[in-house]
């Protein structure tokens, strides 16, 4: 949507040369100066010449529309006053009329979209870091399907390796193992290995056996990674990450198409073996500069595959599923990892994902609970949050039932941590303070979902039912009003951001200034008694619209929109 198409049309068809994106709009600093702000540096840098001067030439010869009221050049903006109430009455139109497509550019449609995230190693409950990895996965996944993408979200299942091997042991020791008991019996068993090599050695003649194809070495590892997969969606499901499609590594042993591989890293001099009778890649012969990570195993001197060997086939076949966007998040510390796999399958002619790196999640020293002095479980991590945040819904909701106190304070639950995650960009460590996240004021996602529970009580009170498009008088001309109009428009160019950047961080903020702003609107324009009934029907048509947008948002954040709180 461009409501204010018809502002830049006079413009575009007096400089020809110029499109729309060398005309952006933005918001004056000061609503007096006018109602949107045209910067001339694109448009002026494209006709060589000075955006001041630039920006004084259109306000002396383009001839604009009776919409627009007033143009005046302040530097090298063009500020603009607009006739309020005719683009108020498009953007709430256009807003009603999308519903629960609305902010979407429909950039995907008919284009595919493979996202991998997650991946947990098949040995233990997983923790609040992993988390993030989850959480930006989803909301990614989330992102380009509202874009029209048709997404496939994977999940790697690392159902191999010798720590699998050790759990598998350790289990045949101990009866009725439940997920639960998963992380205590993994330390115990790398404890007895440590103190214990016969048992080490087992670990690897176990997995040998399995590579190989032995059905009760397989049935048995299958076991302990099902049992450990099942309980970790369950935990990740609290979260609301979901996933389509699980690949398990132990389907990428001896892939044929590796082949192909091994013979063009010969043809360049970089497989060798080394001292310890294993096949190795030397990076550096095929560019890599550093001393760290120039030597890459792909096999152990028995002939059984490293985990590298294993996921360069899989990356190959994820290549080959011929997706037009193929994405997997990854810890900032797998990069070196990630750029020696695609250094490898560049050799081979084959393309690596496009990598999303994120940093940590960082915890304020003594909020949280752990069972293990190092780890802190996502499980024990949402329990905390949601016994927090019932507490707070009960002091605010008296008037509803337990069950739905106790289904909101879950809501708010993932909303606080979803948020707090989502809103740091990637690349940056998150800082979470528990208390501070669960706030229903502030930079929070609860205040976000708080304003639209305000939103729907208004609805509420006025109990009658509103048309389903803006009516021929529809009077918002108050400054409140149109800093809530203008950001609602903004939202389609957020998402497009959001996409391009392979980030949500732009949502995130987007719902936490939309939210502001109708805070500011709230208090500042009374809806229910405003007075003049076409007033009230457009301000009533307004929280509709602000309500679907903040939807939208948190719907693409994943974090549902409570009717109370």
């Amino acid at each position: 949507m461009q409501p204010f198409a018809s502002v830049l049309a006079p413009m575009l068809k007096a400089y020809p040369e110029l499109t729309e994106d060398d005309l952006p709009l933005s918001a004056p600093p000061n609503l007096t100066l006018g109602d949107v702000a045209v910067p001339m540096f694109l448009a002026a840098k494209k006709r060589g010449t000075a955006p001041v001067v630039f920006a004084k030439e259109v306000a002396a010869s383009v001839a604009f529309g009776p919409e627009v009221i007033s143009v005046a050049a302040a530097g090298p903006y063009l500020n603009l006053k607009l006739d309020r109430p005719a683009f108020a009455k498009s953007i709430v139109a256009a807003v009603l009329a999308d519903g629960d497509r609305y902010g979407s550019n429909r950039s995907g449609r008919g284009m595919r979209a493979l996202i991998e995230h997650t991946s947990i190693n098949p040995n233990a409950s997983p923790h609040v870091g992993r988390a993030r990895n989850a959480m930006i996965g989803d909301a990614l996944a989330r992102l380009f399907r509202f874009e029209g993408y048709d997404v496939e979200v994977h999940y790697y299942v690392n159902d191999m390796g010798r720590q699998i091997g050790l759990l598998v042991l350790i289990a045949d020791e101990i009866e009725d193992l439940s997920f639960d008991a998963i992380l205590d019996a993994y330390v115990r068993a790398n404890a007895r290995a440590k103190e214990d090599a016969a048992f080490a050695e087992q670990g690897y003649a176990l997995l040998a056996e399995m590579e190989e194809g032995d059905p009760d070495a397989q049935a048995r590892f299958r076991r302990i990674t099902d049992l450990c997969l099942q309980g970790q969606l369950a935990v990740l499901a609290r979260l609301g990450a979901t996933y389509d499609v699980f690949d398990r590594e132990s389907e990428y042993l001896k892939d044929p198409r590796l082949d192909v591989v091994l013979d063009a890293l010969r043809a360049r001099g970089a497989l060798f073996t080394d001292d310890e009778a294993r096949l190795v890649v030397d990076l550096a012969k095929l560019g890599h500069t550093a001393e760290e990570g120039r030597y890459f195993v792909l096999m152990r001197a028995n002939g059984s595959s490293m985990y590298g060997y294993r996921d360069l086939a899989y990356t190959i076949d994820k290549g080959e599923m011929g997706a037009d966007v193929n994405l997997i998040v990854l810890g900032e510390d797998h990069k070196l990892y990630a750029q020696q796999l695609a250094m490898i399958l560049e050799t081979a002619g084959h393309k690596a994902p496009e990598a999303v790196y994120y940093s940590y999640i960082l915890l304020k020293e003594g909020k949280m609970s752990t069972r293990q002095g190092n780890v802190v479980l996502l499980s024990d991590f949402l329990d905390q949050a949601a016994a927090l945040a019932g507490e707070r819904v009960a002091e605010q909701c008296h008037d509803i039932t337990p069950e739905e106190q106790q289904t909101i304070a879950e809501q708010v639950a993932v909303a606080a941590i979803r948020f707090a995650v989502l809103r740091v960009n990637a690349n940056k460590n998150v800082i979470f303070d528990m208390d501070a996240a669960l706030s229903f004021q502030g930079d929070t996602g609860p205040y976000v979902q708080y304003s639209c529970a305000r939103i729907n009580s208004i609805l509420r009170k006025h109990g009658r039912p509103l048309p389903d498009a803006p009516g021929a008088a529809f009077p918002l001309a108050a400054d409140a009003e149109w800093a809530l109009l203008t950001r609602m428009a903004a939202f389609p160019g957020v998402v497009d951001t959001a996409l391009r950047q392979r980030t949500c961080a732009p949502i995130a903020g987007f719902a936490l200034d939309f939210a502001r702003a109708f805070t500011t609107f709230y208090h500042e324009c009374p809806v229910l008694q405003a007075g003049d009934p076409a007033l009230v029907e457009a301000r009533l048509l307004l929280c509709r619209a602000a309500l679907q947008t903040l939807r939208n948002a948190l719907h693409v954040l994943g974090i549902e929109a409570p009717e109370r709180m």
